[in-house]
């Protein structure tokens, strides 16, 4: 047996072995990219919850720390609607 029929019978086998795979768990499908972009979005966006903790430095010369911000904000930094209770406005 040669080496390129070797070769030819491997890709085959794969060939017959990607026949019963589900293209639905490949991230290579428009299906998954759209899905991916969609949460990468509101990932950017909090999931449409306010920010209430955030990385803050003090001072310019010291390390930024995590810290609970005394009024929630949105992700561009204004601040978050709060209802009669001071609590956030969760949009529905």
């Amino acid at each position: 047996m040669s080496l390129l029929e070797e070769m030819r019978r491997h890709v085959k086998k794969l060939e017959d072995l990607r026949k019963h795979e589900d293209p639905r768990l490949s991230f290579s499908t428009p299906e998954f990219r759209e899905a991916q972009r969609i949460f990468t979005d509101n990932f950017k966006k909090n999931f449409g919850k306010p920010v209430e903790w955030a990385f803050v430095k003090k001072h310019a010369w010291s390390k930024p720390q995590l810290v609970k911000l005394d009024k929630p904000v949105d992700v561009d930094g204004n601040p978050w609607p709060l209802d009669a209770q001071g609590k956030p406005i969760l949009k529905a």
